[in-house]
């Protein structure tokens, strides 16, 4: 939540992936991703009230994806988008479209302050801290008890990488090559775990 900006922001909700798996991977998964995601999100907004919501790319995990939503999910979507005063969809690489079916502005990137909110990380600093998604990062560390890992949001001071938001969308661990290439100076992360927040610092 940027709150001197009233604004929100989620990444990758992959609407419709459960369905999209069982269609064309034959694989037997129950669809009920897509509605426990716009619960959870319709939730978050009446909690915080923000005034304007950015989802920041692959909402939708295919251009297909608003054929498989059921009429209950498309109106409980067009309804959360309803009822804030401004929403953006960031158009990403799993949906580089955005169906026209669902209510709301389609950007390929929005500056909102000091922050350029993009999908895929961008490299200009001079347009602002990016916030971004796609690498869905997840963070391991070793406690007293074992391992434990979650979502978490990863930090650096050029760039955020926010946290996957949708229900069935697993995670990128922060330590792999892909993920120190997108973030190779990360100051701290914020993981996850139900409905607390833990901060660890140091680079990965």
């Amino acid at each position: 939540m940027l709150l001197e900006h009233d604004t929100l922001c989620v990444a990758d909700l992959h609407f419709e992936k459960a369905s999209f798996l069982q269609m064309n991977g034959h694989v037997p998964l129950p669809t009920y991703d897509t509605r426990d995601s716009l619960t959870r999100l319709a939730r978050i907004i009446a909690d915080y009230r923000p005034k304007r919501v950015v989802a920041l790319g692959d909402s939708f995990h295919d251009i297909d994806a608003d054929q498989r939503f059921s009429e209950t999910d498309a109106a409980l979507l067009n309804a959360i988008v309803e009822g804030v005063k401004e929403f953006i969809w960031i158009l990403g690489n799993h949906d580089p479209d955005i169906p026209d079916c669902v209510k709301g502005h389609r950007e390929d990137h929005a500056q909102i302050g000091g922050f350029l909110m993009t999908h895929l990380p961008h490299e200009a600093e001079d347009l602002g801290v990016n916030l971004c998604g796609h690498y869905h990062p997840k963070l391991r560390v070793r406690t007293k008890g074992g391992k434990i890992s979650g979502p978490c949001f990863a930090v650096s001071a050029a760039r955020i990488i926010l946290p996957s938001f949708g229900t069935f969308t697993g995670g990128l661990n922060v330590d792999t090559d892909d993920f120190r290439a997108a973030l190779p100076n990360a100051m701290r992360y914020h993981m996850i775990r139900g409905d607390k927040i833990y901060r660890f610092d140091g680079a990965h």
